[in-house]
């Protein structure tokens, strides 16, 4: 009896431990579980904070560049160098140049003058820092008209001395103060020699110039100068009137331009007045990216003050019965290449001449038998950047000078260039 009442007991006993031990098992199973879902459930929260963090911040950064594109764009130009009154920007540019020629024969000064060389200096060397520039730009714009100037100077004046090579206002399309004859082209040739060259010229004086917009891509420029014809029995009694039509082609790799010249001057010897005249074209075209060609052709009729070259003498004289004026009559032709060898190295070689006409009546003067004939100029050079603002040069020039009772007289020079553009 005891026996059966003892097996009974043993057996509820392990009934009740087993199902407390299942019990105890499942409640730890549940906690767990528990445990990791709110674990997840954290989780998500921190992920949902960390994209509603990064909406703000997008939302922030697309207004802010919405802000910038709105707001007035600033100019790109360099800062001011100097600050005025009237808030004018002021940029400040040139450069400090040094030159060394070795003259092999002709012409004594610094830079070639092969329009009035007579063969006087041989195997000399001479070297200067004169054409050392500095200038400044002036900009402002007043009640939304573009107001501007430039005051530009170097040391190649009389003696070596500081010298003003252009000054001048401009308002909106007006120019007023001294700067490059209109008359004058930009085909020239690179040549490194301060003096340019035959059939080109760099001639500036005080004008009055209007300038407009025909086409987008054609302006005309007018304008009128001081007179440049010099003699001790010439004046001038109204201003040389100029105009010049420029214009672009080909998506700008090209430009052109024809130009024209008028000037009245008056012989007081024999109180008689003539007038003066000049017509020219050129163009300047980028062959290929690295080769740009250039041609340039003028002709001058009684004028000797704007072409390099024309001013070995007078531009008319009186004949020898004192009746009648008798005016020079000049061709002048300048053409050339440059190509870059590399970004940082180019050549030019160029060629520039004058031919006066050899039959006309101020040929046959006698007082006229020394002046020019024929003048003509060939030139080879290397530039070299080795950085940005420096660049050397070396350059071969040659020319030669005839004058109408057959004299000739050569110009034959080695020059040598350091620049440092600021």
């Amino acid at each position: 009896m005891s026996q059966v009442l003892t097996g009974k007991f043993l057996a509820k006993g392990l009934a009740v431990a087993v199902t407390t031990l299942m019990m105890g098992t499942v409640a730890h199973a549940e906690t767990q579980e528990q445990k990791e879902i709110k674990q997840l459930r954290q989780e998500i929260e921190a992920l949902k904070a960390l994209v509603l963090q990064q909406q703000q911040v997008q939302q922030t950064q697309t207004l802010q560049i919405e802000q910038v594109k709105a707001a007035p764009q600033q100019s790109a130009a360099a800062p001011k160098a100097l600050s005025t009154k009237s808030d004018t920007e002021v940029k400040l540019y040139g450069f400090v140049r040094g030159d060394a020629n070795y003259i092999i024969e002709g012409s004594a000064g610094d830079f070639s003058d092969v329009a009035k060389t007579n063969g006087q200096t041989n195997d000399k060397f001479v070297a200067t820092a004169k054409t050392t520039r500095i200038g400044l730009d002036f900009k402002t714009n007043i009640d939304g008209a573009e107001v501007g100037g430039k005051l530009e100077s170097d040391f190649a004046g009389t003696n070596d001395s500081f010298r003003i090579r252009q000054a001048y206002l401009t308002y909106g399309n007006w120019l007023v103060g001294q700067t490059q004859s209109n008359f004058l082209s930009n085909h020239a040739p690179f040549m490194i020699d301060f003096s340019t060259n035959v059939g080109g010229g760099t001639t500036r004086m005080p004008q009055v110039r209007y300038g407009f917009d025909l086409t987008p891509a054609t302006q005309l420029f007018l304008a009128a100068e001081k007179p440049q014809t010099t003699a001790d029995h010439i004046k001038s009694s109204v201003p040389t009137l100029t105009a010049k039509l420029a214009h672009n082609f080909d998506d700008k790799k090209g430009n052109a331009s024809a130009r024209a010249l008028v000037e009245v001057t008056k012989d007081e010897d024999i109180s008689k007045r003539k007038v003066g005249w000049g017509l020219a074209a050129g163009t300047t075209y980028q062959v290929l990216d690295p080769l740009k060609a250039t041609l340039d052709v003028s002709y001058i009729q009684g004028s000797n003050g704007i072409l390099y070259g024309t001013n070995a003498n007078d531009a008319f004289v009186h004949d020898e019965d004192d009746r009648n004026i008798e005016q020079n009559k000049i061709w002048a032709v300048q053409t050339g290449l440059t190509y870059s060898i590399l970004p940082n190295l180019k050549t030019s070689l160029g060629y520039g001449a004058l031919f006066a006409d050899k039959d006309s009546d101020y040929a046959k003067l006698e007082a006229n038998s020394v002046a020019n004939k024929e003048v003509q100029q060939a030139w080879l050079n290397l530039v070299y950047s080795p950085v940005k603002p420096l660049e050397f040069g070396i350059e071969y020039v040659n020319g030669e000078r005839k004058t109408f009772d057959g004299d000739k007289f050569k110009e034959d020079r080695i020059g040598l260039m350091s620049k440092y553009s600021f």
